[in-house]
């Protein structure tokens, strides 16, 4: 009886099967070409899920790696906008650095953190990022004296509600710089240029302007008395002193310059003897008596 039943069920299933495959027997085509597309689409999108989980793998490989092309190589990824993040922090570190070396390397140092820091903070809703990518934004605008766009990006840091901490510190900036003496300061830094001298030049001289005025140095008058105030008599000796010895100096003794004899040759003239002049004189005489 129990075989009988079930043979009767078995045929019940077989009829209604055979009639259902009668009525889809004319779309038959159809239905086997939707079922490929089904599978080929539930293989690609098996592959694309497993190549987005290696591709984001090894963005975060190569962020650990701290590689800077990360931004590039794995757009709109976690890991292109913490990428992001991390050269905001470097450039702002450079940049605050370089504002006491070179001042325009710095501003555009400050400036290239401030576009990172904004794409970083476009390129995820991750509420930890957008907290710290705020906040660098903040100090890169504090930097160059900007001071209405650091408020606002603290408040941005604060609204984002990443921690306790971190809001603290994000309103005590606010704070600060709402102060007028912080205002004014930033506003004398932002006009400054630290940058050291050349030492190859000389060095500059302050200009007339900043050197300070000259002191009054006009002294009372300390009122002294008649007797001391000097006069023209020379003081008398005081007696009953000690007696010192007079002070003698010692005589400067200069050197005798002698000069060196020029002597003459001498001129010898010749000798007129007495023997000539007498023989001259007895001839004379000799003459005069012939002639008498």
């Amino acid at each position: 009886m129990k075989d009988r039943q079930a043979q009767l069920e078995q045929n019940i299933v077989a009829e209604n099967l055979a009639g259902f495959y009668k009525k889809i027997e004319p779309y038959s085509k159809l239905i086997l070409t939707v079922l490929v597309i089904v599978v080929v689409g539930l293989i690609g999108a098996g592959l694309y899920s497993s190549g987005e989980v290696a591709k984001r793998s090894d963005a975060t490989l190569q962020l650990l790696m701290e590689n800077p092309e990360v931004a590039s190589q794995y757009p709109d990824t976690v890991a292109a906008a913490w990428s992001l993040l991390f050269q905001g922090n470097d450039s702002l570190a450079q940049g605050i650095n370089s504002l006491y070396q070179d001042r325009d390397e710095a501003e555009t140092l400050l400036s290239q953190a401030k576009d990172q820091f904004s794409d970083a903070r476009s390129a995820s809703d991750d509420k930890l990022l957008l907290s710290r990518a705020n906040f660098g934004l903040g100090m890169a605008a504090e930097s160059l004296g900007e001071i209405d766009e650091a408020i606002e990006a603290y408040k941005r840091a604060v609204d984002a509600n990443e921690s306790e901490q971190m809001v603290a510190v994000a309103q005590e900036r606010i704070d600060r710089l709402s102060n007028p003496d912080t205002v004014e300061f930033l506003a004398w830094f932002s006009e400054q240029d630290f940058a050291p001298a050349d030492p190859s030049l000389p060095p500059e001289l302050p200009g007339a302007s900043t050197l300070p005025d000259l002191p009054d140095l006009d002294l009372p008058d300390l009122n002294l008395g008649d007797d001391m105030k000097a006069t023209e008599e020379p003081a008398a000796p005081i007696e009953g002193g000690l007696e010192l010895p007079e002070t003698t100096e010692p005589e400067t003794t200069e050197p005798e310059t002698t000069e060196p004899e020029t002597t003459e040759p001498e001129t010898s003239e010749p000798e007129s003897t007495e023997a000539e002049t007498t023989s001259v004189e007895t001839a004379e005489e000799e003459a005069e008596d012939a002639a008498e």
